[in-house]
């Protein structure tokens, strides 16, 4: 059986990078966690930041467990500080033991690679590499698109989301204490979504077809990938 963990620094993360394909995976009847390292205390509405207003302690927690919620996706944590992310033996370790704890044969993370991304994402998705890559039963990394638009992300793998993309949007609509955030708004996900498929897929695209898109270090996909999902 595939086994897929979502590897992510915040809430809401998952779900910009890889609401769509989590839920394909769980049609194609694999095991899905998806694997916080923060609870996100940091992240703050725009407004409610300007007027100093801090976040309940589990808002997020309680935001990211409505957006799974009935989806068949497991939510776990690691329960370090939101900000202060560092790829170092102990974020690795913490990694590691839950890639084996839930013997994942597919990680999925933040790409190493973005320019101007969040620092916690950069050095969990470095830490998470290091990690995969010495847990026997893990087969395929796929770093998710970055958030920000401006990177030198290049896409090799693109999953067709459009049975799920108004799943997605609802899903992120679940985070209403990141009001205010570009990147959370329904017509930012849904265009995202349709310029990945221009990129490698543009028949596809040109049919309305929607997508996430992926890098992967690893050549081979997952056995149980569509055919059509190869770009």
């Amino acid at each position: 059986m595939e086994r897929v963990v979502a590897v992510v620094a915040h809430p809401d993360d998952a779900e910009l990078l890889a609401y769509g394909t989590l839920l394909r995976y769980r049609q194609l009847g694999a095991d899905v966690t998806v694997l916080m390292a923060t609870h996100g205390a940091g992240g703050v509405s725009l407004a409610d930041a300007a007027r100093g207003i801090r976040l309940a302690e589990d808002a997020r927690t309680r935001e990211v467990q409505a957006a799974w919620a009935g989806t068949g996706v497991e939510v776990a944590w690691l329960g370090l500080a939101d900000g202060a992310l560092r790829p170092d033996r102990s974020l690795i370790s913490a990694v590691e033991g839950e890639l084996v704890r839930l013997g994942s044969t597919t990680v999925i993370t933040h790409s190493p690679h973005a320019d101007n991304d969040h620092q916690d994402h950069l050095a969990l998705a470095t830490a998470t590499a290091n990690a995969a890559a010495r847990v026997l039963s893990c087969r395929t990394v796929l770093y998710g698109e970055p958030h920000a638009p401006r990177s030198n992300f290049a896409p090799t793998v693109l999953v067709d989301i459009t049975a799920f993309l108004d799943d997605k949007v609802k899903a992120l609509a679940q985070h209403r204490t990141q009001g205010g955030r570009w990147y959370l708004e329904e017509s930012y996900t849904r265009q995202r979504a349709a310029a990945a498929g221009w990129r490698l897929r543009p028949t596809d695209a040109a049919a309305g077809r929607v997508f996430e898109a992926f890098e992967t270090p690893l050549l081979t996909l997952l056995n149980s990938q569509p055919e059509q999902e190869r770009p």
